[in-house]
């Protein structure tokens, strides 16, 4: 695969030459080498995906791209692994795990390149990336050991990772859309039943779990911290949905801590 020409074609304005792109890259993505693929090699298909967005010009060819970007998650799903009995991962849902690891990793490195002309579509692949990595996990009927393996390898080692080599700006995105795009996964059932019920039955917990850890480690950024505490910590959407956060314990074990590290002048 020439991957220069290959993912100016994808980014092309022309829907013909885009979609024989995209059909093209579907076929590399289901053969059983690729899935086999080492994690550098998913990195180097992401660095050309991320490519592909950079030369994409126009807005709707953007939000197309985009959404065909980040539903190539979603080619990864096959209805019998929801029959695995086994503990092991099966051979999709491990390159589900690269594949998402890989564009966080790019995202991550390739942050401080984006200029203010291209960051609202960056944004945007962020966001119809995690809704269909989101979905991938929902259409594999939030299994536990695959979930586990999804918040410890990929967003608690890359994105959520709390590490200074990951830019503010992607964590504090995620923190914008998290709840935003966990409540478009049941809109098309919203109207069958309460949403608290719907999303009981979710790993979201664990999600937030994630942010907890985040605030109680003062060496992570404050801005970061505060962030989570204002923003996502007090939507009113997790309250109605009963999933606790507990930020006054939070905030009063951070002034503790800032008390005992005051030495005086």
């Amino acid at each position: 695969m020439d991957t220069t020409a290959f993912v100016r074609q994808l980014g092309s304005n022309s829907r013909v030459v885009r979609e024989n792109a995209l059909e093209k890259l579907h076929k590399f993505l289901l053969s059983k080498p690729s899935k086999k693929a080492k994690q550098l090699q998913f990195n180097k298909l992401w660095k050309g995906l991320y490519f592909a967005m950079w030369f994409s010009d126009r807005p709707r060819p953007q939000q197309r791209l985009a959404n065909e970007l980040g539903e190539l998650h979603l080619l990864y799903f096959d209805e019998k692994d929801n029959a695995n009995t086994t503990e092991e991962l099966s051979l999709n849902d491990q390159a589900f795990i690269k594949f998402s690891r890989a564009f966080w990793k790019i995202m991550c490195l390739e942050w401080l390149q984006i200029d203010c002309y291209r960051i609202d579509k960056y944004l945007l692949l962020m966001r119809r990336v995690l809704f269909n990595q989101l979905k991938y996990l929902q259409s594999r009927k939030w299994d536990e050991k695959l979930v586990d393996v999804y918040l410890d390898k990929v967003m608690k080692k890359i994105p959520l990772s709390g590490s200074p080599k990951v830019y503010n700006g992607i964590p504090l995105h995620i923190i914008d859309i998290l709840l935003d795009e966990w409540q478009r996964l049941f809109e098309s059932e919203s109207n069958e039943g309460d949403m608290e019920a719907l999303i009981s039955g979710t790993p979201l917990q664990s999600f937030i779990q994630i942010f907890r850890a985040l605030v109680e480690d003062l060496n992570i950024s404050k801005v970061l911290r505060n962030k989570i505490k204002e923003d996502l910590f007090q939507d009113e959407r997790l309250g109605q949905w009963g999933v606790p956060v507990m930020v006054k314990e939070v905030e009063e074990e951070e002034e503790d801590a800032e008390v005992e590290e005051w030495h005086g002048f």
